[in-house]
């Protein structure tokens, strides 16, 4: 294994807190054998995060909100560290324990072919019961380590839309890459999904892709039906875009989907020890009928909306409400 000379941290940043404190308090308290630094770049934060990194003392600059780009902010940041390998998290990611930097800078480093790794991720303790269920089924969010690379001879091209996307797994809420890696595969400039595009392109370059599974954060967004919604239709347009992902192809899959989901989130509710109370369950079933819905149409026009260049009625007055 390679031992690193120094890692550096990057965290974009806006309107983290009060979750932002208790994250910079586990990323600046890792348990690790050799040096590392944190840099920060907030975007018009106004709720307190830029001061807090100033009371931390963490170097740090500010840019408006129609500067960032998920890969420009980031590869700009980076070129103002100086590690050799550089980790990419986010303000709501904390770290479960302080051996997270320590095992995920381990999975980078374990061959020489690993570009990239990345940690597990499992949910906040207050997460909805159906969100807890997709995360636990996630590829970010199983137990066991894995290196991902295609075998010897092998094309991208040559495997199925979801293997495709199995390889290239990869996630930026908690991650690293080595500097010489990025120096030839800087972080891509995308609306969504930059962290894929970036693995798609290394792995393609015959390179490989470590889950860490013992470098390990807790991250789970419980924003709602309609924030899913939006969440899912960009990431879908995005895998159809890179691997060819198409989950849901037609209305009447979408459809059907729905209702099976539904029915699947109903039973979890039904399953739960101990029983909710009957207000609580009629919320919860409520919610499970719009997330389900949700979700599964939010696949179907995602991909959809890239199939249709440009898009046309509908799909074009989704796309702006989506990304307006």
């Amino acid at each position: 294994m390679n031992v690193p000379r120094k890692v550096s941290v990057v965290i974009p940043t806006r309107n983290g807190m009060p979750r932002f404190a208790e994250v910079l308090e586990a990323v600046t308290n890792q348990d690790c054998p050799w040096p590392y630094d944190v840099r920060c770049v907030d975007t018009a934060s106004t709720d307190g995060t830029w001061e807090e990194i100033e009371r931390r003392g963490i170097p740090a600059r500010r840019i408006a909100r129609h500067e960032f780009d998920h890969g420009r902010t980031r590869n700009a940041t980076i070129e103002e560290t100086d590690g050799d390998i550089i980790v990419l998290t986010v303000q709501d990611a904390t770290p479960r324990d302080a051996h997270w930097l320590r095992e995920l800078v381990e999975a980078v480093t374990s061959a020489d072919d690993v570009a990239g790794a990345y940690s597990r991720q499992v949910p906040y303790p207050d997460v909805d019961p159906f969100l807890r269920m997709r995360l636990e089924r996630w590829s970010a969010g199983r137990p066991e380590s894995r290196v991902q690379r295609l075998d010897p001879g092998q094309r991208l091209d040559d495997l199925a839309p979801l293997d495709r996307l199995g390889v290239c797994a990869f996630d930026d809420v908690s991650s690293c890459m080595r500097r010489e890696i990025w120096r030839r595969f800087p972080v891509p400039s995308r609306r969504f999904g930059e962290d894929v595009a970036w693995a798609k392109s290394v792995i393609e370059s015959g390179r490989a892709i470590a889950f860490a599974a013992d470098s390990v954060v807790v991250h789970s967004h419980d924003d709602g039906a309609l924030a899913e919604f939006k969440r899912i239709y960009q990431d879908h347009a995005n895998l159809h875009e890179l691997f060819g992902v198409l989950t849901v192809p037609t209305f009447d899959s979408a459809w059907t989907n729905s209702r099976a989901q539904r029915r699947l989130y109903l039973d979890l509710l039904d399953d739960i020890e101990p029983p909710l109370v009957e207000g609580e369950l009629t919320r919860r079933r409520a919610y499970a009928t719009r997330l389900a819905f949700a979700e599964t149409f939010g696949q179907w026009l995602g991909a959809r909306s890239v199939r249709k260049a440009p898009p046309m009625g509908i799909f074009r007055w989704v796309e702006s409400f989506v990304t307006g």
